[in-house]
C-alpha cells in the first residue's frame, strides 16, 4: 500500500513524539536528566562567542607607539655618603691578555674607561724578572738569575701582580688610611675569562689580599679585620694577626686590602 508524503512526515511526528514521551518517561522513572539538549545548547553558544571574539580581534586595531629604549642606569653613588665611607665596589676583570681594575661605583673608572693605570698586561715570559715562579708562565724562577726560565710545568698566562698590588695599595690608602674602615669596603668582585687556570687564579688573590714584600724578600701576610667580641673588648684595637675595624686606625701597609673575594661569571 502506498503512502503519501504527507501521511509518510505525520507517521514521522507521531514516532518521535511517542519515543520523546518514552525517554521522559524513562528519565520520571530513573531520576536522571537528559542533558543532551543542554549540551547542544552549550555548544552552539561556545561557538557563537569564539566566532564574535575572533572577528573583533581582526577587525580591531589599537594604534600604539612603543617607546624608545632608555639609557642605561648609570651607578651613582649615593651623596648622603662621603665618597670615602662608601664601598667602592671594585672590580677586576681578567682577560687573556691583560687584567683591567674598575669599579662599579664609577669612583675608581668604569670597564670602558678605565683609569690610566688601571690594566696590567701579560708577563712573565722566559728572561723577565721574577722573585718566584708565580711571576713566570712556566712557573718556574731561575734563582741564580732571578729570571724566567723554561720549566716541566704547562704554561699558564702571568699579568702584572707587582703593579696591580701597588694600585691597590694606594687605593686603599687614599680612601681608608689613618682612620677606622669599614667592613663592607673589604669586597672585590673577580671576573675571570673561563680558560683561565687555578694557579693564575690564587696569584690573583694573594695580591688583593695584602701588601707584596720587596722582590726577593719572603711573604709575611697581613693582619684581618675581625669581629672578635673579645678583641672589642680589648683596650688595644690591634691584636698580632687581627684588628678590630670600628676602632683601629687603618694602614694599608700592615692591614688587609680587599681580602673578600667574590667571584662573577663572565666580563659584562
Amino acid at each position: 500500500m502506498l503512502y503519501s508524503a504527507q501521511r509518510v512526515r505525520a507517521k514521522q511526528r507521531a514516532a518521535v513524539k511517542r519515543r520523546e514521551d518514552d525517554v521522559e518517561a524513562e528519565e520520571m522513572e530513573s531520576g536522571e536528566l537528559n542533558l543532551i539538549p543542554f549540551l547542544d545548547i552549550v555548544t552552539n553558544l561556545m561557538l557563537f562567542l569564539l566566532a564574535s571574539v575572533s572577528s573583533g580581534l581582526i577587525l580591531v586595531q589599537i594604534d600604539t607607539t612603543l617607546p624608545d629604549k632608555g639609557p642605561p642606569q648609570a651607578n651613582v653613588a649615593n651623596p648622603a655618603t662621603k665618597p670615602d665611607d662608601q664601598p667602592l665596589k671594585l672590580f677586576l676583570s681578567v682577560k687573556r691578555d691583560e687584567m683591567i681594575l674598575w669599579s662599579a661605583t664609577g669612583l675608581e673608572g668604569t670597564l670602558l674607561q678605565p683609569k690610566p693605570g688601571y690594566t696590567f698586561k701579560r708577563v712573565g715570559r722566559n728572561m723577565d724578572p721574577c722573585d718566584g715562579g708565580y711571576m713566570c708562565e712556566s712557573n718556574f724562577c731561575d734563582p741564580a738569575t732571578l729570571t724566567c726560565a723554561p720549566g716541566p710545568d704547562e704554561i699558564g698566562p702571568v699579568y702584572e701582580y707587582r703593579r696591580f698590588n701597588e694600585v691597590l695599595v694606594e687605593i686603599a690608602g687614599r680612601r681608608y688610611g689613618k682612620r677606622p674602615r669599614k667592613a663592607d669596603t673589604y669586597t672585590i668582585v673577580l671576573q675571570a675569562d673561563g680558560a683561565i687556570p687555578y694557579g693564575t687564579i690564587a696569584s690573583i688573590m694573594s695580591a688583593m689580599r695584602c701588601k707584596l714584600p720587596e722582590m726577593g724578600k719572603p711573604i709575611e701576610g697581613c693582619k684581618l679585620p675581625s669581629s672578635d667580641p673579645a678583641l672589642k673588648k680589648d683596650p688595644n684595637p690591634i691584636a698580632e694577626k687581627t684588628y678590630d675595624t670600628e676602632r683601629a686606625p687603618y694602614d694599608q701597609n700592615t692591614m688587609a686590602l680587599f681580602h673578600d673575594i667574590q667571584f662573577s661569571t663572565g666580563l659584562e
